[in-house]
């Protein structure tokens, strides 16, 4: 029988449900990503971009903070990372730089892809409680 169920199991498919939820409205939302494990930092991206097609660009304001080894993805020439960013900065997302970061690492945020000087916030976590401060929902992946 064990067999059988994993038979079916591979078998089925994915079939839309008929979802009727109200739409999610207006988000200010703040992303953490200071993990250096290029896999995870992909699924950190990938999530980020479910939840701006979820929302809709027109109604989110996401910030992403990099500090720590999440500075890896900004130095990457992965494709898969590089063209993640991309698609998310071209969406609106914004990416902020750790300085306490760059400074420790000795990286000059001029070789940071498509990263602009003023993406450089004093100091990651601190920028984490401003924004929530300011009202943003903080996300931890």
């Amino acid at each position: 029988m064990g067999l059988w169920l994993m038979a079916f199991a591979v078998s089925a498919q994915y079939v839309q449900p008929n979802i009727t939820h109200e739409p999610y409205g207006k988000q200010n939302v703040v992303y953490q990503l200071n993990d250096s494990n290029p896999d995870f930092q992909i699924q950190i991206l990938r999530n980020i971009n479910n939840h701006v097609r979820a929302v809709g660009a027109e109604n989110i304001d996401l910030k992403i903070v990099v500090f720590a080894g999440g500075m890896s993805a900004l130095e990457t020439t992965k494709p898969e990372t590089v063209k993640a960013l991309e698609s998310l900065r071209a969406q609106g997302v914004e990416v902020k730089v750790c300085n306490n970061t760059l400074r420790a690492r000795n990286v000059d945020w001029r070789t940071l892809k498509d990263v602009k000087e003023t993406d450089i916030v004093p100091a990651g976590v601190a920028e984490l409680a401003y924004l929530q401060a300011k009202g943003y929902h903080y996300i931890r992946p």
